[in-house]
């Protein structure tokens, strides 16, 4: 090969590298990753926080209210140690109240704001409320979270970014109407002039696309960082963990079916393995075309079973939740499709019709003539 046709190759190899990393930074700035995941994510972690917030209810005002423990004097105590007593205490001391009417005004606007996020009733807006009354709930049940609490938390930041309610949402069933009644597609641009527009919704789809990316993260952190302190521990290391595990009463939802798992050493052994391996190699092979779904079933069977045999549902719940972010459009739309066709009643077969008088066939076939 002579050094021109070298550099003819070099050229042309760089030339095709340019035009993929343009290609994909037009992508990322033009075309918003994985819509109908966004909006599942809403829909899930809005109520999933709204089933919490109902079901603690009854026990609200020990957990964050005025009859807690946690007095807000000691609860300002504790900012203080921790140099939170800055700009932001308002914020972080928003339920630590004497009030009883206050307390259950902001728990009444909490219930109010995760349904109407899992509407998507004025999303963006919705959402901002959502996480202000989130951080302010972690934060006043700081001596009580549990990993459930701090990933919903850790959701609702990565969802102020993320466009959630173009679809499955009163929102986009408001658009809808509106274009249809308007007969126009497109939405009502918000800034004056061509190009600000466009540098809008680009900022728009950017910022999107960098929310769904944190919460595919995020995932694939938890499932790494645990995988890599499992390891560490010496009954996971011999496959003895699980049955450790369903033998602790804490974590013993039903006692009979905990012990029948822990008495089958062999599949509890099994089971422990798969679960360390698939974390492991989880943010891998969600990458991966054909394995994508084997390790996402994978994943939604390990959050099942502990969500039914150690009392975690709303941790293993809100976990699920966060997988949805690697299914692409095309499950949603085939998902979609299914649900459309289960739902759709059998149509009924027409009777049929009844043949026309012999008159009336003569004096067609005389007038055709």
């Amino acid at each position: 090969m002579t050094v021109r046709a070298a550099l003819a190759l070099g050229l042309d190899s760089a030339d095709g590298l340019g035009r993929r990393v343009a290609g994909a930074a037009r992508k990322l700035t033009l075309q918003p990753l994985a819509p109908y995941s966004a909006a599942a994510i809403r829909i899930g972690l809005g109520g999933l926080y709204l089933i919490h917030l109902l079901r603690e209810s009854v026990r609200a005002d020990r957990i964050w209210g005025p009859g807690s423990p946690f007095t807000p004097d000691l609860f300002d105590q504790t900012l203080k140690a921790r140099g939170l007593d800055g700009a932001f205490s308002w914020w972080y001391s928003l339920l630590a109240t004497d009030s009883v009417l206050v307390f259950w005004a902001w728990y009444g606007l909490a219930i109010v704001a995760s349904a109407l996020l899992m509407l998507g009733w004025r999303t963006r807006a919705t959402a901002v409320v959502f996480w202000f009354l989130v951080v302010a709930f972690y934060l006043r049940g700081s001596m009580a979270n549990s990993g459930w609490a701090l990933l919903s938390l850790l959701f609702a930041n990565y969802l102020l970014f993320v466009a959630s309610g173009r679809h499955w949402s009163l929102d986009a069933r408001r658009r809808a109407r509106r274009a249809q009644a308007g007969g126009a597609t497109s939405p009502k641009p918000v800034f004056r002039g061509a190009e600000t527009e466009e540098l809008r919704r680009r900022l728009v789809t950017v910022l999107h696309n960098a929310g769904m990316a944190m919460i595919a993260l995020q995932v694939m952190v938890i499932y790494g960082s645990a995988a890599m302190y499992k390891i560490q521990g010496e009954s996971w290391r011999n496959g003895t963990a699980l049955y450790y595990s369903m033998m602790y009463d804490d974590f013993s939802t039903w006692p009979e079916l905990s012990a029948w798992v822990a008495g089958h050493g062999t599949f509890a052994a099994l089971m422990a393995y798969v679960t360390v391996f698939s974390q492991m190699l989880f943010p891998a092979l969600v990458f991966n075309r054909r394995l994508k779904y084997c390790i996402l079933v994978l994943m939604l069977g390990t959050h099942v079973g502990i969500g039914v045999l150690m009392a975690l549902p709303m941790f293993s719940a809100v976990t699920i939740v966060g997988d949805l972010v690697f299914l692409p459009t095309t499950f949603w739309l085939a998902a979609a499709r299914l649900v459309r066709t289960a739902r759709a009643a059998p149509e009924k077969t027409p009777d049929a019709p009844a043949a026309p008088p012999r008159e009336a066939v003569d004096a067609e076939a005389g007038s055709s003539t």
